[in-house]
């Protein structure tokens, strides 16, 4: 009963709301707003593409990328490049993001790699040291082109047995960063600093409503441009 309990997300009408947790942050003022015709490539899994927004009868919308690019109002193009179900491992052999165009390149896995749904599903995590090797493979071959280098750790899940899987890979993430001093942003601090009347996942509690990608979307172009959100 315990372990069932854990499991049950925080629901509320419309969906879930997130779980607080601790920021996995790094290096934040090291990022370079872009600037007019440049681009940046977002790279992940169903986060990235916006996938089950509408699952359960929720409101559709653009996905957290599509509305970066709208906020940065012609500063950047944005191109997203995401497989539902994606790990690390799976992403790195899908794309070669050494032939990517972009001026900028954001790196969004970690959700499938942590196989959040536990012993509810037959999917195995990935191991922390592939998850981590993977991410790092993937920056590097980014930065071999000098192109600026930001990973988005895994967005925070409404229920605690999620967010016990989720976190590891989340902390993996950010001492990536501090290795590699590649900068780190969490949908966390986004979801914290979010006023929405509407919940910010879907009723699996992993998946992020049209309010939670309209809200990291925003919060990214602050971020990415060092503007206040």
């Amino acid at each position: 009963m315990a372990l069932l309990w854990a499991e049950i997300p925080a629901w509320r009408f419309g969906g879930t709301e997130p779980l607080a947790t601790g920021s996995v942050a790094y290096s934040q003022d090291a990022l370079t707003c872009p600037g007019g015709g440049e681009h940046i490539a977002i790279y992940g899994d169903s986060h990235v593409v916006g996938g089950r927004m509408a699952q359960f009868g929720g409101e559709s919308g653009p996905a957290y990328g599509r509305v970066l690019e709208a906020e940065l109002r012609g500063g950047a193009t944005v191109s997203l490049h995401g497989v539902g179900g994606h790990t690390a491992p799976m992403g790195e052999s899908r794309w070669n993001i050494g032939d990517s165009k972009a001026d900028l390149v954001l790196i969004a896995y970690g959700t499938n790699d942590a196989a959040p749904r536990g012993w509810l599903r037959s999917k195995k995590p990935v191991a922390l040291s592939d998850f981590t090797a993977a991410m790092e493979r993937l920056a590097s071959t980014a930065s071999e082109t000098e192109r600026q280098v930001v990973f988005l750790a895994p967005p925070p899940a409404g229920s605690s047995a999620i967010m016990q899987r989720l976190q590891p890979y989340r902390e993996a993430l950010r001492d990536l960063g501090r290795q590699l001093d590649s900068p780190v942003l969490d949908p966390a601090d986004a979801f914290a600093a979010c006023e929405s009347s509407q919940p910010l996942l879907i009723y699996d509690a992993l998946h992020m409503t049209a309010s939670g990608h309209r809200c990291l979307g925003e919060w990214l172009a602050a971020r990415l441009c060092n503007a206040p959100n």
